[in-house]
């Protein structure tokens, strides 16, 4: 499979520039897969409504500050290469946070994969759930595979589910809970070796190292659960140390690790 790096909407987040340097400038980095004729996306990012009406993204926006420009989203991006929308078969999502899940409905024939846990979390009715699911996005009604249980093979030492429904075997999620309590990373085999998305497990680059203060402080309001949040980025770094060579990671906001990806 070619993998593509795109990102689908871009965030300035308000009033965190001279204190999060590195998150002053946000991706929503989604991956197009070419399988053959059939595209695959990891993610879909803001989608043409949320374009069209920032609103649709309710207020965490009013923080997060999403740029409206139609030319990001994933359907643009993927009919600038000359292909079209409905070439996209699957759509694999780490979670359904707005950014991850707002272009679903660009999409409205590709089977959405997703964690079992995650699926239940965000179209439960229960009024205390995470304001950056929005019932907006599922409106069209998806059509969602669900995944509860992981697989007797781990991925170099992490519990991982593979054989998902009708995508390629090179093509594992790997629980990393947290950011929400269903969210799952996405392995893909290339030629090179293998590629970790990490979805929300880490903002930046530097957290898989030294982090400022600053930033680890805005992770930790980030996550749902700030401490499962920490053995996941711990679990990430370790395989990053024993992978070394075969395992890159990327996570759907890491400005420095995008440009290095995508070679912008």
């Amino acid at each position: 499979m070619k993998v593509h790096y795109l990102n689908c909407g871009t965030f300035h987040p308000r009033f965190v520039r001279k204190v999060l340097g590195p998150l002053a400038d946000v991706p929503s980095v989604c991956l197009l897969l070419e399988d053959g004729d059939r595209l695959i996306l990891v993610d879909s990012g803001l989608g043409t409504r949320d374009m069209n009406d920032p609103g649709r993204l309710g207020f965490p926006n009013l923080m997060l500050n999403a740029i409206p420009d139609l030319e990001q989203t994933a359907s643009r991006r993927i009919e600038s290469m000359g292909r079209k929308p409905e070439d996209v078969t699957d759509i694999i999502c780490t979670h359904l946070d707005s950014d991850h899940a707002g272009g679903l409905s660009d999409f409205p024939d590709a089977r959405v994969h997703v964690s079992q846990a995650e699926y239940d979390a965000a179209v439960s009715e229960d009024r205390s759930r995470r304001p950056s699911y929005r019932r907006c996005h599922f409106a069209h009604d998806p059509k969602w595979v669900t995944y509860k249980d992981t697989s007797g093979e781990d991925w170099f030492g992490m519990e991982c589910i593979r054989g998902l429904e009708g995508l390629p075997a090179g093509l594992v999620l790997v629980p990393l809970p947290g950011h929400t309590a269903g969210q799952c990373g996405v392995a893909l085999q290339t030629d090179d070796g293998w590629l970790l998305d990490c979805g929300d497990a880490f903002y930046a680059a530097e957290e898989l190292e030294h982090p400022r203060a600053a930033v680890r402080f805005f992770a930790r309001l980030a996550h749902d659960d700030p401490r499962s949040a920490r053995l996941q980025l711990a679990r990430i770094k370790k395989v990053i140390a024993e992978g070394k060579g075969v395992v890159t990671v990327l996570a759907s906001h890491d400005r420095q690790g995008f440009d290095r990806l995508s070679g912008d």
